[in-house]
């Protein structure tokens, strides 16, 4: 067997972005890839970079040969998207051989719809995390090291937080999880994204929002509540054939009402700040209300007054509506003018 020689110019670090097209936003201009890593290696030789906000990187070792580019999902604010058992903690989609100078990627939605997906997502959960601060909405960020996984094929999300340590029982995750509840035994989930039939950027970014706010709730509300919360969203959707919240009357429904609530608020919210237009209404309809945040932020108060209330001992409305009261005494009246008005 004869191997054909590589052929090798001037050495050089290689650079370029990462881009990726929403078309509902900015004009149909790309953003940048956020925090992503970008890999390239000629055979054993390998180099790796973060990408900055706007997408642009930077490899720290000079390559002569051709590189092979990679994108590994593992980001830079300290989340990661699935995971690669065999030479990465991330999953990885492959960009192809480029020069050595580097190469310039825009993902759109008619790239491999693997490489679509996990783009959108790292960039929702890096603009959520990102919006965290005390210069934006001021509240807590989801823990380190979290772990999202993406199912293709399933249709329902999840915030399970196991990989943070939520004690939950295996046979209802295995329940929820179905085809693929076998991947437990490799990596715990925090988050689960179901996007079957889920392609739109807009989507996408919606859903993820949903489950990074749920993520900052168990941040500030610990183990203990999200155990009960979390066992009865997933006993709920398994007992019911896949028809989550229940109907508000069962035990421990509490925790879902409140969590619930601060979940479907701020998807629309998120959703609403990028795109604009007339306020989602996802999730409005359930029992548990989430217009209930929406029309106190209408009137004046702020995501992180609300979110600050959204502690252990906040789980079921009645208890949420008295420490509202009690931490702005000043927002009395709205505060009981909305909760009358949603009573049960």
């Amino acid at each position: 067997m004869c191997l054909a020689p590589v052929t090798r110019g001037s050495a050089e670090k290689p650079s370029g972005r990462v881009t990726v097209i929403d078309d509902e936003a900015n004009g149909g201009q790309p953003f940048g890839v956020s925090g992503v890593t970008v890999v390239c290696n000629v055979f054993v030789k390998f180099a790796t970079a973060y990408t900055d906000r706007d997408g642009y990187y930077k490899m720290d070792r000079k390559f002569s040969a051709k590189p092979r580019y990679r994108l590994m999902f593992k980001n830079k604010e300290g989340f990661a998207i699935g995971f690669n058992k065999v030479i990465a903690p991330a999953s990885m989609s492959a960009l192809g051989q480029g020069a050595p100078s580097g190469m310039d990627v825009t993902v759109t939605k008619d790239s491999d719809v693997k490489l679509w997906r996990r783009t959108v997502v790292n960039n929702a959960a890096y603009d959520y995390i990102a919006r965290c601060g005390e210069g934006d909405m001021n509240i807590t960020r989801p823990p380190k090291n979290l772990r999202i996984w993406i199912f293709k094929n399933a249709t329902a999300s999840s915030a399970v937080m196991m990989r943070q340590g939520a004690v939950i029982d295996n046979a209802l995750v295995r329940s929820f999880l179905g085809d693929y509840a076998g991947l437990l035994k490799s990596f715990l989930p925090d988050i689960t994204l179901g996007l079957k039939d889920q392609m739109s950027y807009s989507s996408i970014y919606s859903e993820t929002c949903h489950e990074l706010a749920h993520a900052s709730h168990f941040a500030q509300a610990g183990k203990s509540f999200w155990d009960k919360y979390i066992k009865f969203i997933l006993t709920s959707f398994v007992s019911t054939g896949g028809v989550t919240y229940g109907t508000g009357a069962e035990s421990d429904a509490g925790y879902c009402e409140v969590g619930e609530m601060w979940g479907y608020y701020m998807q629309n919210a998120m959703y609403h700040d990028r795109y604009g237009g007339t306020m989602p209404v996802a999730g409005m309809s359930y029992w548990f209300h989430p217009q209930i945040f929406r029309y106190l932020e209408e009137r004046g108060m702020t995501r992180s007054q609300i979110f600050s209330v959204l502690k252990k001992d906040v789980d079921d409305r009645e208890t949420l509506k008295m420490k509202l009261l009690e931490s702005f005494p000043g927002k009395a009246a709205v505060i009981q003018q909305v909760f009358d008005r949603y009573a049960k």
